[in-house]
């Protein structure tokens, strides 16, 4: 199922991605020692939508950084941990300093 949103990776990763970030506002600004239940869910739904295409991947994660630079109190050590604290294996990194262009 998470295919069905490849096609529409531009359209569909960045609201995905802007909703699941805020459920993490807390962690990422060092106001929460641990991510929620519902962060880590946000967190596995990035990665799902952005599924097994290199482009969609890359468009994510350019949707990632767009949306935590908004977060002007973020804790980038918080923010480079956060798919390890929810246990997911990322192939997109969640940081402000990423080079979306190397994203395979």
């Amino acid at each position: 199922m998470a295919h069905a949103f490849t096609g529409l990776a531009q359209q569909v990763n960045c609201p995905v991605v802007d909703s699941a970030i805020s459920m993490c506002g807390l962690y990422l600004t060092g106001q929460a020692t641990a991510p929620s239940d519902a962060c880590c869910g946000g967190v596995r739904s990035i990665h799902q939508v952005a599924g097994d295409s290199a482009q969609a991947r890359r468009e994510t994660c350019e949707c990632i950084c767009r949306t935590i630079a908004m977060y002007s109190d973020l804790s980038d050590e918080a923010a480079r941990a956060l798919t390890r604290e929810c246990g997911v294996k990322a192939g997109i990194p969640i940081a402000r300093d990423v080079d979306c262009s190397r994203i395979s």
